[in-house]
């Protein structure tokens, strides 16, 4: 379970390197591995690239979905997700029905979209001619790009962060409790306006998993909300932190979910809103 405080200031640090990882895609969606990140928080190194795959349809084609850096004081190593970009990708997510999450011993049942695009995801040496491909050891090459980056053993004192937006922070709860339960690394998680991503037992699972997690929600954000079904099988994880962005940014579904929305609210004085929101 969690054992800080939520600290918003903290919370935004992470932001800018989900906008990195969007920026980067929205600027050239045909490019699977960069050999640098355009707006990257200055100081780090990029180590790695990571891709993915939508997985419905005849052509699964690769797309280029976040990546794994290292830098800052304390260097710490950061592994950055998107949210969803694409009208595939959307329809992916719109995959509800519960299925097991099979990377982790008695990790109960999550969204059949979400696990698709996991197991999909994969990593690249930045700027290398390499074929991109789904990884069955994901979490482990994660790891191991974590300790290359940080030139340090596979310890669980490695100061790690996994951050996500949207759709990039459910894949980025699942990759925390497949790195935590699977490899020694203990990352923190740092999600903006995920959505629920599986049943009460994987909750519950994540939760004794974890040390230092915090999904942050906007109330008047509709996505956190679900996916919802009949029977309320699914539960947030923990643990949330709820922001409220009426009164203080235009209402409307795109901002709403912003991320610049999100983290505005949280720290109004460094992080200026988006005109379009405003």
């Amino acid at each position: 379970m969690p054992t800080d405080t939520m600290n918003p200031e903290t919370a935004v640090t992470w932001g800018p390197f989900i906008q990195a990882a969007a920026a980067q895609y929205a600027s050239d969606p045909g490019e699977l591995n960069p050999a640098s990140i355009k707006g990257m928080p200055a100081g780090y190194t990029l180590v790695r690239t990571i891709q993915m795959s939508d997985f419905f349809g005849p052509q699964q084609t690769r797309a280029f979905y976040g990546f794994v850096a290292v830098g800052g004081d304390p260097k710490t190593a950061v592994v950055a997700i998107r949210g969803t970009a694409s009208a595939t990708e959307w329809w992916d997510d719109m995959h509800w029905d519960l299925v097991p999450f099979t990377k982790v011993a008695n990790g109960g049942k999550v969204a059949d979209g979400f696990f698709g695009i996991y197991t999909t995801l994969g990593t690249m040496t930045p700027g290398q001619p390499e074929s991109s491909q789904a990884s069955a050891t994901f979490a482990a090459d994660i790891a191991q790009a974590v300790a290359g980056g940080l030139a340090a053993e596979l310890d669980p004192a490695l100061p790690t962060v996994v951050c996500g937006h949207s759709l990039g922070g459910a894949l980025a709860t699942l990759l925390v409790a497949d790195v935590t339960a699977n490899t020694p690394l203990k990352p923190q998680a740092w999600t903006f306006a995920s959505p629920r991503v599986g049943d009460a037992i994987f909750a519950a699972r994540y939760g004794g998993l974890t040390t230092v997690s915090w999904r942050i929600y906007n109330l008047v954000d509709i996505v956190p909300y679900f996916p919802a079904d009949v029977s309320d099988s699914y539960q947030p994880v923990t643990a949330g932190y709820a922001i409220d962005s009426l009164g203080k940014a235009h209402w409307s579904l795109s901002c709403a979910h912003a991320l610049n929305t999100y983290m505005h609210v949280l720290s109004p004085t460094t992080v200026p809103l988006a005109p379009a929101c405003q």
